[in-house]
Parts: C-alpha cells; sequence; structure tokens
C-alpha cells in the first residue's frame, strides 16, 4: 500500500459473527484452514479470509444466526482504531470460554455438535458496503451482502485477519440455549 493511497484513506474494521448448524464437513473444513494457512505473508491472509467467505457460503443452508459490527475511521488515525477494534474483538472471542476448561464443566451431548459460531473480523483500507451507513444483518440477504463485500476486499487492502470458532472440534457441544446466553448480539436468521 503506498502512502499516497493511504491520504485521505478510510480505515475499516468488521467483525462478523455467524452461527450455524453444526456441520461435520464446515468443522473439518475450518481445522483445515487452521493447519495449512500460511499468515506470514499478505497473500496467505488474503487467502485464508476468502477460504473462509467460501465455506460460510457453501454452508448457507445451515446458516442459523448472524450479526455485524463494523467501525471506520480516517486517515489521520492511521489505522489504529480498527486495529485497536480488532484486538478488542479477538479477546472478546477467545473470552466467551473462559480459560478453556469450561467444556468440561458443560453437559455435553456426546458426538452431538448443535451449533457452530464463526467470528471472523478484519481490517481493511476503504469500506465495506458503502452503500449503508450503518450495517447491520436483518436477514439472509443482509448476511450474503456483507459476505460479497468482503470477498471483494483486495491483497493491498487488507491489514489484518482473525477467524475464531466454537466448537473446535467435533464432540464438543454447543447448545441452543449456549449461543443464545453466550452471545446475546447474534439475531436469528
Amino acid at each position: 500500500m503506498t502512502d499516497a493511497y493511504r491520504i485521505g484513506a478510510v480505515y475499516n474494521a468488521l467483525k462478523l459473527q455467524v452461527g450455524l448448524q453444526f456441520s461435520k464437513a464446515f468443522l473439518d473444513t475450518l481445522n483445515k484452514l487452521a493447519d495449512s494457512a500460511d499468515t506470514s505473508t499478505d497473500q496467505g491472509l488474503h487467502q485464508l479470509l476468502l477460504d473462509v467467505v467460501l465455506a460460510l457460503r457453501r454452508s448457507e443452508s445451515s446458516w442459523r444466526y448472524a450479526c455485524c459490527e463494523r467501525l471506520l475511521s480516517d486517515s489521520q488515525d492511521e489505522g489504529r482504531a480498527a486495529g485497536a477494534a480488532m484486538q478488542r474483538w479477538g479477546l472478546e472471542g477467545q473470552s466467551k470460554w473462559g480459560d478453556g476448561d469450561q467444556w468440561e464443566k458443560m453437559s455435553k451431548n456426546p458426538g452431538m455438535t448443535e451449533y457452530v459460531v464463526l467470528t471472523l473480523t478484519l481490517s481493511c483500507y476503504g469500506t465495506l458496503c458503502k452503500d449503508k451507513e450503518e450495517l447491520k444483518i436483518r436477514g439472509l440477504t443482509d448476511l450474503k451482502n456483507i459476505l460479497d463485500a468482503v470477498s471483494g476486499v483486495q491483497v493491498d487492502e487488507l491489514m489484518q485477519v482473525d477467524v475464531q470458532w466454537i466448537p473446535e472440534e467435533e464432540g464438543d457441544s454447543l447448545s441452543a440455549m449456549e449461543v443464545t446466553m453466550k452471545f446475546p448480539e447474534l439475531v436469528m436468521l
């Protein structure tokens, strides 16, 4: 990204959460991406972003809940607010299950996971969904439009990407009640 491009630029930070009915294939795809993604290069981060969007689009019939949050800042900020939002959202996502021991304390239905919640956060140059002053998900069309906008982010526009999902392993349980308790911001699609 050249300095000329950054002058007058808008920085965008986006948090997108999607709650899906459990699918072993979807969980396997996410775990494979986690094992194989090259996050050491800009191209690798961009490919990870596109692969996550593709996995979500292929799982459209499993979408049950979603929400998004967007932060815009100007060039004088130099992306600091976007970086801070990414950091805050990442810690928020990791705190949903404490130190990880809470999985052991939850009542489990062995071999049966009801839901997966994926959180995708990114920061980039430019404005995603420029035509929307307030970015909200009220239904499937809104989620599709946001995914389309995210898939349009170019390598040289992307600053950061983070992908988290709960549960991470097959056999862990995330019930509908746990989704609504841990993720009250999600809206039913």
